[in-house]
């Protein structure tokens, strides 16, 4: 049995009020420009991103790929809430919440020439988005696992954001 005990300051009641919106915009060859951004699990391994924004028509654009390291066999099935309740800011400014949008790349700890996916904020783009970057915030989140009975006799899977390794080279 699984049960999302907990989503920390960030929320995840943020998904369902004053999200930013967007639309689907094509893809992106990751490389130069790209930044890796992400965090890990409590019993090892993690997720790493690489991001990258700029501007298309005035609008900001957002394209992304994922990939994970190794990872205990407790946190496989749970990378994609991660990746649901992250949110990615430039400027002071939260840009897309949600980023089951990314595409996830096979584990890797190179994800250039790899395809993104990319969509337009409902936000214009603004000068200093270009100069701070994309930044991505990842929940503070855990899982319970195990005790099918409802008992107290399960254990939790946490993942918070730390800094990960460049993936893009």
């Amino acid at each position: 049995m699984l049960r999302l005990i907990t989503a920390g300051a960030v929320g995840l009641g943020l998904l369902a009020a004053g999200c930013a919106t967007y639309q689907a915009a094509g893809t992106d060859t990751v490389g130069p420009g790209y930044l890796t951004d992400g965090g890990e699990w409590n019993t090892g391994g993690g997720i790493s991103v690489a991001v990258r924004i700029f501007e298309r028509d005035g609008a900001a654009l957002v394209c992304g790929a994922w990939t994970t390291d190794r990872q205990s066999a407790l946190t496989v099935n749970h990378n994609e809430g991660v990746m649901a309740a992250a949110s990615v800011y430039a400027g002071g400014m939260r840009l897309v919440q949600d980023l089951s949008f990314m595409r996830r790349v096979r584990e890797s700890d190179n994800l250039s020439g790899a395809q993104a996916n990319c969509v337009a904020s409902s936000k214009p783009w603004r000068a200093d988005f270009a100069d701070s970057g994309p930044r991505l915030r990842f929940a503070p989140i855990s899982f319970l696992e195990g005790d099918d009975d409802g008992g107290l006799g399960g254990f939790s899977v946490t993942f918070r954001e730390t800094p990960r390794p460049p993936i893009v080279r």
